[in-house]
């Protein structure tokens, strides 16, 4: 007879119950790796995640093993990708737009667009602020959602299942403490190797008048080196950090094992050729959608702008608009509806390279055995 289990969350216990009902939950988010389990023949409680059935390389079903861990080549990412985007458009749309709506919120409080006349001198709460505060809020706790709703709709995609909106947005919810720690550690540090640097070299470049050229030419020659350490930290960063939301999924990984993870496999030079390593096939991913994406943004923004300037025939006409774009007098709906569909356009193209990211992720592992990528065992 297989084994049956006991789970207790919050002091309440649950069962007995089957694996196969406990994997169903962990499937739903309901179980996580650090909620206490028995079996019901002992009486001693231990964690999910040392369970290996449950948290272990699960074996895959012989029909969609071929979807998971497995090579593609560059054209059957992207292909893959619109495929699956295609199968579940709208959860992923909906997650997409988590985060695009507090992103517009934030810019329509812009004085640029005139929606929220401010006279000169006011402080205090005003209704921008208030919305531009409440939408930073709203993009600061959906974010955490919208990374985990990627990865667990694309894996359900891969698995053939179909994905719920209401289950897929509880599932992600169950990892938002995780991912959002994840988020503070990768993003601060994108933060400290960006701002510091940076307001060093402004506050070498912006010598004092009396400057002599000697002492200026060497603050020049330093802000450039700083520059150049800037950028090379940013870029190991991102190489390190090349699969952190993946390895937080799909390997069930928690802060430095997951970013340990995403360093080995992005680093991996298993592949002779350059062009089929991880590194270099992220690089041209984000590349190609940053491309895309202002194309098509710019596409939809051009012929809105340009009715502004259509009876321009003067230099003066020209300065006249541009003064009333930083100070309006009233609303501007074109402004306005460019910016709704520029923000429209980036909430399409925003699950497209999470997923890629996903498949770039299995075919990177395809290369390395389980035991490869376990993380160290702690005494």
């Amino acid at each position: 007879m297989p084994d049956r289990w006991f789970v207790r969350v919050a002091g309440k216990e649950y069962g007995p119950v089957d694996l196969e009902t406990l994997a169903e939950w962990k499937r739903e988010g309901r179980l996580l790796p650090v909620n206490e389990v028995r079996r019901e023949s002992d009486n001693a409680w231990t964690t999910a995640n040392t369970v290996s059935e449950l948290f272990g390389p699960p074996p895959l079903p012989p029909q969609t093993a071929d979807s998971y861990q497995r090579r593609r080549t560059f054209g059957e990412i992207i292909l893959d990708s619109f495929r699956i985007y295609k199968s579940a458009f709208l959860p992923f749309f909906v997650l997409a737009l988590l985060v695009a709506l507090p992103m517009l919120a934030m810019e329509l409080t812009s004085p640029a667009y005139g929606i929220f006349l401010q006279p000169e001198g006011i402080h205090g709460a005003t209704a921008a602020r208030v919305i531009a505060l409440l939408g930073c809020i709203a993009l600061i706790v959906n974010w955490p959602v919208f990374l985990a709703g990627i990865q667990i709709a694309t894996v359900d995609v891969l698995e053939g299942r179909q994905v719920r909106l209401g289950e897929l947005l509880r599932h992600a919810a169950n990892f938002f403490l995780r991912f959002a720690r994840l988020s503070v550690l990768v993003y601060g540090s994108y933060f400290l190797c960006t701002v510091i640097p940076v307001a060093i070299i402004l506050s070498l470049v912006s010598g004092g008048e009396t400057t002599s050229v000697v002492t200026a030419l060497f603050s020049l020659v330093l802000a450039l080196l700083i520059l150049g350490v800037m950028v090379v930290m940013f870029t190991r960063l991102w190489v390190n950090f090349l699969f952190w939301q993946q390895s937080a999924y799909i390997s069930n990984l928690e802060g430095a094992d997951a970013l340990r993870e995403s360093k080995t496999l992005a680093r991996s030079k298993r592949r002779t050729r350059a062009s089929e390593r991880p590194l270099w096939r992220g690089a041209l991913l984000v590349s190609l959608w940053v491309l895309i994406g202002l194309g098509l943004s710019a596409g939809a923004e051009i012929p809105l702008v340009l009715s502004k300037f259509q009876n321009v025939l003067t230099l003066d006409d020209m300065m006249k608009i541009l003064q009333n774009l930083n100070a309006p007098k009233a609303a501007d709906p074109v402004l306005i509806s460019s910016a709704i569909v520029s923000s429209l356009v980036r909430a399409l193209m925003r699950p497209l390279l999470g997923i890629a990211f996903v498949l770039l992720y299995f075919d990177a592992r395809a290369g390395f055995t389980e035991r490869e990528l376990a993380p160290p065992e702690r005494p």
